[in-house]
């Protein structure tokens, strides 16, 4: 009998093997217990393919990561590295999805090649592969993400003519423009530009996005100081998508490097937010129990607010507290999250927080911060504003910059705090639904 008790609903990687220790399956899920578990389950509705695989399974690693992203990558890196057997047997009979940069070309080309098609493909030293993924709808939906920060051409055809994607943005310069251009100077320059992207692509589907995002958050500072303001806010837009989509990835070496990945990175993390947040909460803060409210609702109706708990830098399923809002039936946030507060901490018995932090800028703040006061409670409280991910504190804004990992930390149990509000202002709507038919 495996044992399967030791598996957390986190995102991560896991890893089937058999008596002898090879390596039969590498996968990736959202939630490691749902997704492994779901293998071990009734035999009705899997294919032969499925259990054949478990009826060898002697044993399950998991290795966590803190996104789904992270995990794709650690599973087509796994994939490579080992080459697992049941890998190899792709669920729709086609072999898996590579992505390849052609960077020996002077204007590279993103190619998407099946496994099949690898052994034809005249790769130079140059050029870069990077796979397999395990299908082409999540090879694709990666590279049109990070088009969004970085663009990239793909015409087909380079006739001289600017492509459509050119015109959204998506594509500049764009390659097909370049490829038929005469004058040399501006040529040359273009074309660096355009390589220059290629080689961020590399760096990004490498798990090193950090440092891209470093890069070009240089390149706005220096447009900003030339005044190309318009370019400059261009460039803010492109950091921000990649941000969105990458903030809270790290190199996947991190996780294959590392025993107990998360927890490392969660003291690095929580090291970080106390130096950022000492000249506000002074050097002896002590970051252990980090808790995060946040509020849910449609309009004011079925209105939620969750409370999600944090400990040494990792997020804690088994403390999460939720609250369906009993006071107001309008959309009021800032009411909503002194409800929410009020009532958390009506409960003596819960382990009190070293660290608040509540969804939202300056109103929500100052509304925490009179609701401890009239409960007689000091505890260091931050609000973290969306827009612009700055942090609110009682003396003043803290603006940290996008690649800090004090701002990753928080961020991450922000959006675990709106998913766990989320998921029961949806479980609430379900059920006045299904009542309502009922009663027609």
């Amino acid at each position: 009998m495996i044992d399967l008790s030791g598996l957390k609903p986190k995102p991560g990687v896991y890893v089937f093997k058999d008596t002898r220790g090879v390596i039969l399956y590498v996968g990736k899920a959202v939630n490691l217990t749902r997704r492994v578990k779901q293998y071990f389950q009734k035999e009705s509705g899997r294919n032969s393919k499925t259990l054949l695989l478990v009826s060898q399974i002697a044993s399950v690693e998991t290795i966590e990561t803190a996104s789904e992203f992270d995990a794709l990558l650690l599973e087509a890196k796994l994939i490579s590295l080992h080459k697992p057997k049941y890998n190899s047997i792709a669920k729709d009979d086609k072999s898996p999805l590579y992505v390849c940069l052609t960077l020996s070309e002077s204007l590279p080309r993103v190619l998407y090649l099946r496994g099949s098609q690898l052994t034809t493909f005249k790769s130079r030293p140059e050029d870069c592969i990077f796979g397999p993924f395990g299908s082409a709808r999540v090879a694709r939906s990666i590279m049109r993400d990070i088009r969004r920060s970085v663009p990239f051409c793909t015409q087909k055809r380079r006739d001289g003519r600017l492509c459509f994607y050119s015109h959204l943005g998506l594509c500049t310069p764009c390659a097909s423009y370049i490829a038929k251009r005469s004058d040399g100077d501006v040529k040359q320059r273009l074309t660096r530009e355009y390589r220059l992207h290629f080689f961020r692509l590399k760096d990004i589907l490498s798990g090193k996005a950090p440092a891209v995002t470093r890069d070009m958050e240089r390149e706005m500072k220096e447009l900003a100081n030339r005044q190309a303001f318009e370019e400059a806010q261009a460039k803010k837009q492109q950091i921000d998508s990649l941000y969105a989509l990458y903030s809270r990835r790290y190199d996947v070496s991190f996780y294959t490097n590392k025993q107990d990945a998360l927890l490392a990175m969660g003291k690095n993390e929580l090291t970080a937010l106390a130096q950022a947040l000492q000249d506000t909460f002074g050097t002896d803060l002590t970051l252990g129990r980090i808790e995060c409210v946040d509020i849910s609702n449609m309009s004011g109706r079925h209105a939620t607010g969750s409370l999600i708990v944090a400990q040494d830098g990792v997020v804690d399923p088994s403390q999460y507290r939720k609250f369906r809002i009993r006071t107001t039936k309008t959309p009021n946030d800032v009411a909503m999250i002194e409800e929410v507060l009020a009532r958390r901490f009506a409960h003596p018995e819960w382990p009190m927080p070293d660290l608040l932090v509540v969804d939202g800028g300056k109103p929500q703040l100052g509304r925490a911060l009179a609701v401890l006061s009239r409960m007689n409670i000091s505890i260091p409280v931050i609000g973290l504003a969306k827009r612009r991910e700055e942090i609110y504190t009682d003396k003043g804004l803290l603006r940290l910059p996008l690649t800090s990992p004090a701002l990753h930390l928080v961020q991450r149990i922000r959006d675990e705090a709106h998913r766990f509000a989320l998921s029961y202002h949806r479980k609430l709507r379900n059920k006045l639904a299904f009542a309502t038919i009922d009663r027609t």
